[in-house]
C-alpha cells in the first residue's frame, strides 16, 4: 500500500531479543508490532560401535536440526505463548546401538524438528549410515538440518573424515571425528549432531556415541 503526502512514517524502536535454550513462556512486551521467531531443533546423537578385531569401527554421525522462521504482527499472538526447546538426542550406548533423536523446538505455529542419530557400527565390514537432518515447519522460511556423515568400517587405516550434521540455521556444527578410540564428541550449540564413536584395530573396547547439541527459540520483539 502506497504512502500519500503528509503522512507520518513512524521509525521502530530498538528491538528486544530474548533467547530460550530451555522450556518456557514467552509474554508479549506491551506495544509489541511485530514478532521474528526462530525455531532450531535438537541434533541427533552419534552411533555407538563395538570394538573391531582386525578392523577399526566408526559409528554414524547424528543429523542437524531444523530451522524455521516466521515473522508475526504482534496482534497476532497471545498476551503469553509456550515456547519449547529440543533436547540433544543421546549418543548410542557402548557396542552396536543407534543415536537419539533430538526433541522439536517450537513456537506457536512454528516448529522445527531434531536431527535423526547415527546407526550403531557392528563392527563388519558395512556402513553405519548417519542420521537425517530434522525439518523446519511453519515459518516464512523453512530449512533442513544437515544430515550426520557415515562412519566407517576398515582393516588398515581408519578413514576418519565425517562430522555431525549442522543445524538448518548453521548455528552448531557437528561433533568432529576421533583420532583415537573414545566416545564420540559432542555436537555444537545450537542443534549440531552429535559425533560417532570409534574403536581400534584389535583394542578400545566398545564405544558410546556423541550427544547431540540442544536445539534454541529466539524471539525477536519490534516496537
Amino acid at each position: 500500500m502506497g504512502k500519500n503526502a503528509g503522512d507520518i512514517i513512524e521509525a521502530p524502536g530498538d528491538p528486544q531479543v530474548q533467547v530460550f535454550t530451555t522450556n518456557g513462556t514467552w509474554t508479549k512486551p506491551a506495544g509489541a508490532r511485530e514478532v521474528m521467531v526462530e525455531c532450531v531443533g535438537g541434533g541427533g546423537g552419534g552411533g555407538g560401535v563395538l570394538q573391531g578385531v582386525g578392523q577399526q569401527t566408526e559409528g554414524g554421525y547424528g543429523g542437524g536440526g531444523g530451522y524455521a522462521r516466521k515473522l508475526f504482527l504482534g496482534s497476532a499472538l497471545g498476551a503469553t505463548e509456550a515456547v519449547g526447546v529440543g533436547i540433544g538426542g543421546v549418543g548410542g550406548a557402548a557396542g552396536n546401538n543407534a543415536g537419539g533423536t533430538g526433541g522439536t523446538s517450537s513456537f506457536d505455529s512454528v516448529s522445527a524438528t531434531g536431527g535423526t542419530g547415527g546407526a550403531g557400527s557392528a563392527a563388519t565390514g558395512s556402513i553405519a549410515l548417519g542420521g537425517n537432518g530434522g525439518v523446519g515447519v511453519g515459518g516464512d522460511l523453512n530449512v533442513n538440518g544437515v544430515p550426520g556423515g557415515s562412519g566407517r568400517v576398515i582393516s588398515a587405516l581408519a578413514m576418519l573424515t565425517a562430522v555431525g550434521g549442522a543445524s538448518g540455521l548453521g548455528f552448531g556444527g557437528g561433533g568432529k571425528a576421533l583420532g583415537a578410540a573414545a566416545t564420540g564428541r559432542p555436537g555444537q550449540q545450537y542443534g549440531g549432531g552429535g559425533g560417532g564413536s570409534f574403536s581400534g584395530n584389535g583394542g578400545g573396547g566398545n564405544q558410546a556415541g556423541g550427544v547431540g547439541a540442544a536445539g534454541v527459540v529466539v524471539v525477536t520483539t519490534w516496537f
